[in-house]
């Protein structure tokens, strides 16, 4: 009896003894293992969500007789609530190109550099006084010379729509040819100035920042709708 008491002992000690040897004691002082899904940083307390700062809206940017009521101010205002990256200086340089690249690319007949400027519909208008032009073999020369104002008229948000109207002051050269190189409009040699009045739409939900063309007039009102 006391000698399985004493075989169990020394197995008892052996084992231990070699637990030992493989896990190592701790006494106290050992470098805490690293745990991997511990963040070094205590996070940063989160920050109240910061104010848009007050759309800049420079006075010769707008017309101020369509504004004498402020209801320009307030579309754009309305505009810049739904879309915190509006910007009127950029809307208007980018309204300034719109204006050179649709006259431009109409002129010459380019369909695939108007499509993606336009509505379907003004696109469809475009297209068809392309078509017309090319099916009485005439072609068409205009040159940009100088956009003197470009100046808002109009403003507002319907619904997730942002509608902006601008009136353009332009310089520039116009002819029509027939298919001997006649002219049969316009003067090449002459500057002209031309008042229009194009209005822009953009779906505030959209992540594509470019505004649409969707409707083109001349100060007298005779122009084409979208």
């Amino acid at each position: 009896m006391h000698l399985d008491i004493l075989i169990f002992a020394l197995v008892a000690a052996f084992l231990v003894s070699r637990l030992r040897a493989v896990l190592g004691t701790r006494h106290g002082d050992e470098r805490p293992r690293q745990n991997p899904f511990a963040v070094d940083e205590v996070p940063a307390p989160l920050k109240p969500p910061v104010k848009p700062a007050p759309l800049q809206k420079p006075a010769q940017l707008i017309d101020s007789t369509a504004n004498k009521d402020g209801r320009i101010d307030t579309g754009l205002d309305e505009i810049s609530a739904a879309d915190h990256s509006f910007d009127v200086s950029s809307f208007i340089e980018g309204a300034k190109a719109a204006f050179t690249m649709v006259v431009t690319a109409y002129s010459k007949g380019k369909r695939d550099e108007l499509k993606p400027l336009l509505s379907p519909k003004l696109y469809a208008d475009f297209d068809a006084g392309i078509t017309a032009r090319e099916a009485a073999g005439h072609t068409a020369q205009t040159d940009i010379h100088r956009i003197k104002n470009a100046r808002i008229i109009e403003a507002h948000l319907g619904g997730t729509m942002c509608y902006i109207t601008v009136d353009y002051d332009v310089e520039q050269t116009a002819v029509t040819r027939d298919k001997t190189g006649a002219v049969i409009e316009g003067n090449p040699d002459r500057i002209s100035a031309v008042q229009d009045i194009w209005t822009f739409t953009r779906d505030t939900r959209s992540v594509d920042p470019n505004w649409i063309l969707i409707e083109t007039r001349a100060a007298d009102n005779q122009g084409q709708n979208a």
